[in-house]
Parts: structure tokens; C-alpha cells; sequence
């Protein structure tokens, strides 16, 4: 039970924007055919679009840090750390709409409801959930050794 290190990042999940790999590559079409044509300006136009598109998908497939699970608490990227103690309503709540079954990482902190699509994120919701069991059970037996010190 106690095999999971001492601290866990999620990452997000690559973003699915093939528009700008598919914009990408039909702007380097473009791009041949207007330097075949010798009109070199429109051909550069395409390729620095092209380029930049290629880029921007690139930039988007890579995983993002979102938030790290640890023996202390929670900390989402960006925000300050929160204690266990501190973090309430903690579940993941499954939502079906219109046939389609999605799950949501919910909780608050400080009056602020955090709320994190299961699906956008690189862990399924039993190895969260599984994680979160983990490093609160820890948590609980850290705060009984310091009460028993005392």
C-alpha cells in the first residue's frame, strides 16, 4: 500500500488539435505550389504560416504539469499548496450527458471549487482515486504520530 513515492505529478493529457497540423501541412501546399509559380512572397507567406502552425501543435501535444499529489496536500500548478486538512468535498464525480459517460475530479479548498476533467488528465480514475487514498491515509498517520509525541 505504501509503494507510491512521495510525491505524484498529473499531467495533462496531449491536446487533440490536428486543425493546426492539418492547416500546417496544407499551407505547405500552398507554399509549393506558389514557388512553383515563382511567386516567391506568397510561397514565404505560406511557409512562415505553415511553420508557425507545425509549432503551435507541437507545442500543444506536449504534456502539461496540472496539479501534485503528495503526503502534505494538494497543489495545483499555479496555485498555492493546500494541506489535506484544509482540502473538503474531495471526490470524483461522474457525469452522463447525452450518452457519453465522463468523470470530474472535484474539490474545494478555501471556499474555491477546483474542478478537473478526468479525461483531459494522463491517469484513469481509479489510479487517482487509488493515489488520493494513499497519500490522505498517510496523511491521517503522520497527524496521529504528532499527537501521540505530544
Amino acid at each position: 500500500m505504501n509503494e507510491i513515492s512521495e510525491h505524484t505529478i498529473i499531467y495533462t493529457r496531449p491536446t487533440e488539435h490536428l486543425m493546426f497540423l492539418l492547416g500546417g501541412l496544407g499551407n505547405a501546399l500552398y507554399m509549393i505550389f506558389f514557388l512553383i509559380q515563382t511567386e516567391y512572397i506568397l510561397g514565404f507567406l505560406f511557409l512562415s504560416i505553415s511553420i508557425f502552425l507545425i509549432y503551435r501543435y507541437i507545442q500543444n501535444a506536449k504534456p502539461q504539469p496540472k496539479f501534485i499529489l503528495s503526503q502534505d496536500g494538494i497543489q495545483v500548478i499555479g496555485q498555492s499548496f493546500v494541506s489535506w486538512a484544509m482540502v473538503h468535498g474531495l471526490q470524483i464525480r461522474p457525469n452522463i450527458k447525452d450518452n457519453e459517460y465522463t468523470e470530474t475530479f472535484v474539490f474545494t479548498n478555501n471556499g474555491r471549487i477546483q474542478e478537473f476533467p478526468i479525461n483531459k488528465l494522463s491517469i484513469t480514475s481509479w489510479q487517482l482515486e487509488r493515489l488520493l487514498e494513499n497519500y490522505q491515509e498517510r496523511f491521517r498517520g503522520s497527524q496521529q504520530l504528532e499527537q501521540e509525541e505530544l
